[in-house]
């Protein structure tokens, strides 16, 4: 993958761990990052966060921007990467949190709500943005 910089084009080897990635990147692996669509730009930047091979990855709105194949393709680099790492996932879109993610903190107005296991969060049938509703109307009918 090569990167415009300031002085020059720099060529990343991708190499080890990151090799997971390769698939959601096949045909554009000698193009410049700033020529590719929004979504290419995002499977990149998570390539690129994998070179470190980092214990930590922390993903914001990590489908935000891609198409319904490459969203798909995402979650299954997600969970790929969560069987040896912990992959925090910060986003709004809480039925992608039902798909992708095993744990949830729940945070509404900088005050945690509620955080477990998903299967313990939900009563079996309830949508995890219906509890999280139900959360917040219970707070503030509480005036929390």
């Amino acid at each position: 993958f090569f990167f415009q910089a300031e002085d020059g084009i720099r060529d990343y080897k991708v190499t080890g761990v990151q090799t997971c990635a390769l698939p959601i990147l096949t045909g554009v692996r000698r193009q410049l990052v700033g020529t590719l669509s929004k979504g290419y730009r995002q499977r990149v930047g998570l390539a690129d966060a994998l070179v470190g091979n980092p214990p930590v990855l922390i993903l914001d709105e990590p489908t935000s921007g891609l198409d319904p194949t490459q969203i798909i393709e995402t979650r299954k680099l997600i969970a790929e990467l969560g069987q040896d790492r912990t992959v925090l996932v910060s986003t709004h879109i809480l039925s992608e949190v039902e798909k992708t993610c095993t744990r949830a903190v729940i945070i509404a107005r900088g005050k945690v709500l509620a955080q477990g296991p998903l299967a313990d969060l939900c009563p079996p049938g309830q949508s995890l943005e219906k509890m999280f509703l139900d959360l917040v109307e219970e707070r503030e009918a509480v005036g929390a």
